[in-house]
């Protein structure tokens, strides 16, 4: 057959299912079932797009508190009621209308978007796949309205008893489309992603109060609180806020605030790691890698932090409609929000990695404790002590010691050297232990990256240089960026229209091909406009050295050479981790003493 000749098949139409043949050339033009369903598919992914889509619904009104209610894994009902400021009768049927919207006026607030929600998608295409009823009042009217529709279709509009605002019910999700309820996971998997859902927004919404409902048990009751500490201990628990810091950063146009937590807490996957663009809870990779790099070394290798991340910025500066599910941005400045966001990390991290955080000293203790009073006693230390040094302390001496002079690390009294790698020292809160091989790992490392960081960076010519061949909108990136690659100790010059000769690398890199790194730079150029990359790979080397250039263990320092140390350490920004992400020190307060003697 020929794309001239007519293709010929049949539907079902009517209530007796009459097949009717039709003929049409290729295109057709989908009937609006199965474009409604296709819709969908692209809103609607599982229980959960539910709840986020209905209760988004319920912050545009303008709720202050809303109760999700489910069964299930969510699949056989979802129940969302707010009190909102609810939706006339008469529109109510209009509302179920694809693409019928209350929050665009006019084109150009697509450009502007402030709302959750703006598409006029979320409810008609839940309910082209499921059973919905609606009931809403708003605050003019005596009387609500209730509507249901099954599988896309419209019932008739009703007179209902309602309070004012909206509740939304969904029964049987996905019941006319079978092949997408075998995907779905099983139902305890379905509910966490539920929780989740509710915690990011929770989160991001302190002023209101929600409730999640899981049959007769409740799950989360978080009421409405005026500081975002309290909103935080309620959806991660007192626990990991108890790790975090709050920070702020004011950019001008850019505003960055929130809380982070501080090393050494970190986790194993990144599910609490929590980015916001204007209010909406974004899974954005530019975003997610700038925090990861304002990190720097704090962290170990797969290891990553606790952060709530707030991203204020004009709404014509970004997209959100870019993503079905409105889960992604895009950035009119990419490279500016990713660079800000990297400072505002790295600064509010600087003054807590320079010395011990008093706040996260917190032992666990058994309930069983012995209540003792405090007396004073000297101590008698019987281990090695540093040349020409005689030390005893008392309480008097421990609290006449004072940080301020000249920082944390310089106003340690060394008491001496244990096991040949550890530094025993006394603060002005209680007993301090020192890592001397990570300290002066640390030290030597921030002495190396100065170096990288000021354009030092030693080159090695290439005998033979190195051709690479990229596609050609790469191509035209690397061109574009010749510069920044040779500021990181590259030397790389066009060979033909989409042909680069690399003849010079760093020094620091091990011999090898270099080609990959380069084609990973440009990838990475192309994702966040700049790159990372090399600085990654460069600043790993320059751990690497940093470790088989310093003090190894077991080697016994004088006294001079520790105070020398710990006045280094007092000059570097992170200096309680070794690049590698381990403890320099651990500090031992008076209180945590005590607790683990059972004096309290």
């Amino acid at each position: 057959m020929t794309c001239s000749e007519a293709v010929s098949y049949s539907v079902r139409e009517g209530k007796g299912g009459r097949a009717v043949s039709l003929a049409a050339t290729k295109i057709i033009v989908l009937p609006e079932s199965w474009a409604s369903r296709i819709a969908a598919g692209e809103v609607v992914e599982r229980p959960a797009s539910v709840v986020k889509e209905l209760v988004e619904n319920s912050l545009d009104a303008g709720a202050k508190e809303i109760s999700v209610w489910v069964e299930g894994s969510g699949s056989s009902l979802i129940r969302v009621s707010d009190d909102g400021e609810g939706i006339p009768s008469r529109e109510l049927s209009l509302a179920l209308e694809r693409h019928a919207t209350s929050k665009l006026k006019d084109e150009a607030d697509l450009f502007r978007i402030s709302t959750l929600g703006f598409r006029g998608e979320a409810l008609p295409s839940i309910g082209s796949v499921s059973r919905l009823e609606i009931v809403s009042r708003c605050r003019q009217e005596e009387i609500g309205a209730r509507l249901r529709v099954e599988g896309g279709k419209k019932g008739e509009l009703e007179a209902a008893g309602s309070p004012v605002g909206t509740k939304v019910e969904i029964r049987d999700l996905f019941f006319n489309t079978p092949a997408r309820r075998k995907f779905l996971k099983s139902p305890t998997t379905e509910l966490s992603h539920i929780c989740d859902v509710i915690n990011r927004m929770a989160l991001a919404y302190d002023q209101v109060h929600f409730r999640l409902q899981h049959g007769t048990r409740v799950l989360c009751d978080y009421v409405a609180t005026r500081r975002l500490e309290d909103r935080m201990q309620q959806v991660l628990g007192r626990e990991i806020t108890g790790g975090m810091i709050p920070f702020s950063w004011n950019g001008g146009k850019i505003q960055i605030s929130g809380f982070l937590s501080t090393a050494p807490e970190s986790f194993s996957q990144s599910r609490y790691l929590m980015t916001y663009v204007n209010g909406r809870s974004v899974r954005d990779r530019t975003l997610t890698h700038a925090v990861l790099q304002g990190y720097d070394t704090l962290l170990m290798k797969g290891r990553y932090p606790a952060a709530v991340v707030f991203l204020k910025i004009p709404h014509e500066e970004v997209d959100v409609n870019v993503h079905p599910a409105k889960y992604e941005v895009r950035f009119r400045r990419q490279t500016e929000v990713h660079e800000v966001m990297v400072e505002a990390v790295r600064e509010a991290l600087k003054g807590e990695a320079k010395e011990p955080s008093v706040k996260k000293a917190g032992e666990r203790i058994s309930p069983f404790v012995v209540s003792d009073s405090a007396f004073s006693y000297e101590t008698s230390i019987p281990f090695e002590r540093p040349p020409s040094r005689t030390v005893s302390m008392t309480e008097s001496s421990l609290a006449s010691l004072d940080t301020a002079a000249g920082g944390f690390f310089s106003s340690l009294q060394v008491l001496g050297q244990i096991l040949g790698c550890y530094l025993v020292c006394v603060s002005s809160r209680g007993m301090v232990l020192i890592d001397q091989h990570a300290a002066h790992e640390r030290a030597a490392f921030e002495r190396m990256r100065g170096q990288l960081q000021q354009g030092g960076i030693e080159r090695q010519s290439l005998l033979i240089p190195q051709l690479i061949e990229l596609p050609y909108g790469e191509a035209v990136l690397l061109e574009g960026n010749l510069n920044l690659i040779n500021q990181f100790g590259f030397v790389v010059e066009g060979f033909g229209p989409r042909t680069f000769a690399i003849k010079a690398a760093p020094a620091l890199l091990s011999p090898g091909d270099y080609r990959g790194i380069v084609r990973e730079m440009v990838g990475e150029i192309a994702e966040i406009g700049q790159s990372s990359e090399l600085r990654q790979e460069l600043e790993e080397r320059l751990m690497t050295l940093a470790c088989h250039s310093v003090v190894r263990a077991n080697r016994k320092l004088n006294l001079e050479e520790i105070q020398a140390l710990l006045r280094e350490l007092d000059q570097i920004d992170f200096a309680t981790q070794c690049p590698h992400g381990r403890p320099v020190l651990l500090e031992f307060t008076r209180e945590q003493l005590e607790r683990m003697f059972k004096r309290v």
